[in-house]
């Protein structure tokens, strides 16, 4: 009895801390068609896993209930070692469910591919999205402006995501819009999504990638078509602060720019390390070289408004990591080669 209290009790206090996790459950909040096709997936999975799950803990919680010890009315069948029915339960239920989230499974890798343009009657919104150390740089080349650590787009728009990195890995990820998608250096990753309605959503690096990473953190707004058109305009006249005042406004975005971008260069910690090392090795060149190291930002980088980038800057960034790889062609030339493999590439994935 002491036992049976115990283990209430302690379901009890669980379940009180639990309701503590609640908070805004974004991956079941969906503001978008591919967030919420990719939701009702994984719950018809589950959903689907519980036929299975459900039934076998009521029969292990019944038969350890009715062939207790002290249950004299329960049949006693030393001898009973095979039953087809049972068998054709147990292994045809599991193997019906097993197909069926098979087929899910296929299906919904196609239907939500991320490289799968988005059918609307809009024309999509390119954005190149940068993972850049510890915080997310985004270009428009169609409007010619970037901005840091924030993103707009139109409601009701499709969105195209030309996704790549200018550091470590990282992991691009809007969780009320639809799945992540890696952020490789010297690679463009795609990623379709389009907001039902106006809004911010949380966006971030969903994988460690580094002792900033905590900070890449960027908020995602939904606006409407007028609002949005003013806010580019706004950003090109540099008055981007009209619209949101926090934000810091700034010309160009070139390789120059770019290169400031670079929060830090070791962890405080590292840092002293460093130092400590080189003064018990009585180095003053190395001493020297680890004081000037800058600390990595212990906040994320302020959204900032850029009025025009240098052109095929977000090409420029790729290319500089495949010439240390492949050679590749940093020229006027290499650039429409880049470009026409996109095109192709786009082409391929709308058929």
């Amino acid at each position: 009895m002491r036992q049976t209290i115990l283990a209430v009790l302690s379901l009890s206090t669980m379940a009180a801390l639990l309701t503590g996790c609640g908070g805004d459950m974004v991956l079941l909040n969906n503001k978008g068609p591919v967030g919420q096709g990719q939701s009702d997936l994984m719950m018809t999975a589950i959903y689907l896993m519980l036929l299975v799950v459900i039934p076998s803990i009521v029969m292990a919680l019944w038969f350890g209930w009715q062939y207790r010890a002290s249950n004299k009315d329960a049949d006693y069948k030393p001898t009973w070692a095979h039953s087809t029915t049972i068998e054709i339960v147990v292994w045809g239920v599991p193997v019906i469910i097993i197909g069926i989230l098979a087929w899910l499974t296929w299906w919904g890798s196609h239907k939500y591919d991320p490289y799968r343009p988005l059918e609307s009657d809009k024309a999509p919104l390119t954005i190149q999205a940068v993972a850049e150390q510890f915080k997310w740089i985004f270009i428009y080349p169609e409007q010619n402006i970037a901005t840091v650590n924030e993103v707009r787009f139109p409601e009701q728009t499709p969105i195209s995501f030309k996704i790549t990195s200018n550091f470590t890995m990282n992991s691009f990820f809007i969780p009320q819009l639809g799945g992540q998608i890696y952020a490789m250096a010297g690679m463009q990753t795609h990623l379709h999504l389009l907001a039902d309605e106006p809004g911010v959503f949380r966006g971030f690096s969903a994988n460690y990638s580094g002792y900033g990473f905590s900070q890449m953190r960027f908020k995602a707004h939904s606006v409407t078509e007028p609002e949005f058109a003013q806010w580019v305009e706004a950003v090109k006249a540099g008055n981007g602060t009209s619209i949101n005042a926090e934000a810091i406004q700034k010309g160009t975005l070139d390789q120059a720019e770019l290169a400031t971008l670079k929060d830090g260069d070791r962890s405080k910690h590292q840092i002293e390390i460093l130092v400590n090392r080189a003064k018990a090795a009585g180095d003053e060149e190395a001493i020297a070289k680890a004081e000037a190291m800058k600390p990595f930002p212990n906040k994320p980088h302020p959204v900032t408004y850029y009025s025009s980038v240098e052109p095929k800057l977000f090409e420029t960034i790729i290319n500089y990591y495949m010439s240390n790889y492949h050679g590749a062609d940093h020229s006027a030339a290499g650039h429409a080669t880049a470009e026409t493999h996109a095109a192709a590439e786009h082409a391929a994935q709308g058929e």
